[in-house]
């Protein structure tokens, strides 16, 4: 079983479970936090109050306002309002400028996007760099994201070991393609000694998790009856799973077992 899926890091979208994130939710949950802190920046709880209002405009006004003042999530917010085209003009140099503002001040999640910009430019040891800091304020995507480089060997020693550990972490915060990569580890005992049972149990949890591979892996297990007991029935459900998201082998593995099947 290898891994089909070692490509190279995951981008944290601009809305991806902090600030800018479906149309308010996660600005307006934390806005209504920091309104309550007195020392909150005042550009900043207005630009929320647009924001949440469908005023983008002045949003990215507000946000432009508080972020220099140095506000570092304000720096943020407005990095990736530049980075998707919402309320000012798509402008990747100053998505980038307010990235590194925010990441300077120790904000994970612009840590870890600036990690990725470097990636994509191919300079290695500042995206590791930077995503070692975003995974030390446990942000699993950074993690994640550490995890590969250590595996690929890209901006630090490669090292299986420390691929795994940080998998784990990750992991162990339901991040699905971490106990994906993690089960690999179990599999192929790299990093970790070989087993069966934890590549199983951890493939489980990235299948129940929705991650294809670890679907169409957990499949491949009960075929086999590797780490669990062989089982037909569990082996077709998740080949079916698998399929049904596109997986290719699986798609195939399904439909000789539909021919198979009374």
């Amino acid at each position: 079983m290898t891994d089909k899926n070692e490509s190279g890091l995951q981008h944290i979208p601009g809305r991806a479970g902090l600030s800018v994130h479906s149309r308010a939710a996660g600005i307006i949950a934390r806005g209504r936090r920091d309104a309550a802190d007195a020392s909150a920046n005042p550009h900043y709880l207005e630009a929320i109050a647009a924001y949440k209002a469908g005023d983008f405009t002045t949003a990215a006004a507000g946000f432009r306002l508080a972020a220099e003042q140095g506000h570092a999530e304000s720096q943020y917010v407005l990095s990736t309002m530049y980075d998707e085209g919402e309320g000012v003009p798509q402008d990747d140099a100053q998505s980038a400028h307010w990235e590194r503002k925010a990441a300077e001040q120790g904000h994970a999640y612009a840590q870890a996007n600036l990690s990725f910009r470097y990636y994509n430019a191919e300079n290695f040891s500042e995206a590791f760099a930077w995503c070692q800091r975003a995974a030390y304020s446990q942000l699993p995507w950074a993690q994640y994201n550490l995890g590969l480089m250590y595996r690929k060997g890209e901006g630090v020693a490669q090292s299986n070991a420390e691929a795994a550990h940080w998998y784990r972490l990750a992991a162990a915060q339901n991040f699905a393609e971490a106990q994906q990569k993690l089960a690999e580890l179990y599999y192929t005992g790299q990093g970790v000694a070989l087993d069966f049972a934890q590549a199983a149990a951890w493939y489980r949890k990235a299948a129940d998790g929705g991650n294809a591979e670890a679907q169409f892996q957990l499949a491949h297990l009960y075929d086999l009856g590797q780490g669990v007991e062989h089982d037909y029935t569990q082996s077709r459900f998740w080949y079916r799973k698998a399929a049904e998201q596109g997986h290719e082998l699986a798609k195939i593995e399904f439909k000789r077992r539909e021919y198979r099947d009374p």
